[in-house]
């Protein structure tokens, strides 16, 4: 009967036999370990849709100070992802990059606070843990006039000092200390930076100025903004990668980060959307407090 099956069958199609046209391989460089802040982009890889775009992505994790901007410029990554502020620092100092896409129309920097304590930046007056000469914090000291009025103290990498001083406020990502502090069973607030007028696009997708007209380019945008929109309506297949990846992440503390960062990724525009104005407003931010930056040019389409 098999055999029957197959001589009454039709003949091949030539066409099906031929070689599938090959996938441009690209290598994404995450600037932390696999967490939801990357999920769209893990959404994309896992349910094939780079692989529909033509390409055959390998995502590569980082983690603290991994050297992402150093790698395109070597050529040893095709796509990183950093902060907008980073990337404009950083042409300044001659590095040839674009940015093409923001996984995070809002920073997920801010203040971590004790509830009830200040629900505005205004409000602050106890000490904050913050990176002492960090763009963020030099604009939030010189905006809010905390010199010489609020004591800032190094930051430890933990939240053990925070929940120790029920006064103290900390510098944290939306993505991370809350949910580590709601875990502890502690009772806390957080003061976005965007609500301060500090506002770099996160998880910014960046290539190489010579790359940012070619085809790939455009392919991985469209693809990534399918993966973004669709990681928001359903996040279970990459938070299960991600969670594999980086265990800490499980034990319930990944749908608090997906709940939280949820309005940084949307903002108040497109999903994955780059505006110059955005940049231009950055860099003023940025030449305010003395730092040297090139914004003409840093985005694409321009």
């Amino acid at each position: 009967m098999l055999a029957l099956l197959a001589a009454c069958s039709d003949p091949p199609d030539p066409a099906e036999n031929a070689a599938a046209p090959a996938l441009q391989k690209l290598a994404l460089a995450l600037n932390w370990y696999p967490e939801p802040e990357f999920g769209g982009f893990y959404d994309a890889a896992l349910r094939g849709l780079y692989r529909d775009a033509g390409l055959d992505i390998t995502i590569v994790p980082g983690g603290p100070g991994a050297p992402v901007l150093e790698l395109l410029a070597a050529g040893r990554s095709d796509v990183v992802l950093t902060g907008a502020d980073d990337l404009l620092v950083r042409r300044a100092k001659g590095l040839d990059a674009v940015a093409v896409f923001a996984g995070f129309q809002d920073s997920p920097v801010g203040l971590l606070v004790h509830v009830p304590g200040p629900t505005r930046y205004e409000d602050v007056t106890g000490p904050v843990a913050a990176e002492a000469g960090s763009p963020y914090q030099q604009f939030i000291w010189a905006k809010y006039g905390w010199e010489g009025k609020v004591e800032l103290v190094p930051t430890t990498g933990t939240i053990a000092p925070f929940a120790a001083n029920p006064q103290m406020a900390q510098q944290a990502y939306v993505t991370s200390e809350p949910c580590l502090a709601e875990a502890q069973g502690l009772s806390v607030g957080f003061l976005a930076a965007r609500d301060a007028g500090w506002n770099p696009y996160a998880s910014l997708a960046v290539v190489r100025g010579a790359d940012k007209t070619a085809p790939w380019v455009s392919a991985f945008v469209s693809a990534s903004a399918k993966g973004w929109e669709h990681y928001l309506a359903d996040p279970a297949v990459a938070n299960a990668e991600i969670v594999k990846q980086n265990p800490e992440m499980g034990d319930g503390r990944i749908d608090c980060v997906f709940t939280r960062q949820r309005s940084f990724v949307v903002g108040s525009g497109t999903v994955g959307k780059v505006e110059g104005a955005r940049f231009e407003a950055l860099a003023a931010a940025l030449t305010s407090v003395g730092q040297p930056v090139a914004a003409a040019g840093a985005w694409w389409p321009e």
